[in-house]
């Protein structure tokens, strides 16, 4: 059940990501935030990284995990589709930060 939620939000991430990167090299800021929008551009990129390594370690994790210790054929393709969903993550995270490092400031 774990593995579907963390499919599940992988493919939001995903998704999601060069969406809010648009917004954010448009000027958006969250209402939340204090401080200017260079500064929000800064931690939103922090932000980003972050996804970027979440997503590459939780890839090479369930690829080790599914070439070493599954024997269930199945469990095994589940364990190598939630790696490319995460290496979507990491991917889209890497396109993400392009596109905020790429806006005028």
């Amino acid at each position: 059940m774990l593995e579907l939620i963390a499919l599940i939000c992988g493919v939001v991430l995903t998704i999601w990501q060069p969406i809010e990167a648009r917004k954010v090299a448009g000027g958006w800021t969250r209402p939340r935030f204090r401080g200017t929008r260079d500064e929000f551009r800064v931690a939103y990129r922090r932000q980003l990284t972050l996804f970027l390594w979440l997503g590459v370690f939780i890839a090479t994790a369930n690829i080790g995990m599914g070439a070493l210790l599954e024997d269930d054929p199945a469990r095994r393709i589940a364990r190598f589709v939630t790696a490319a969903v995460w290496l979507g993550v990491a991917a889209s995270s890497f396109v993400s930060r392009r596109i905020v490092d790429g806006a005028p400031r």
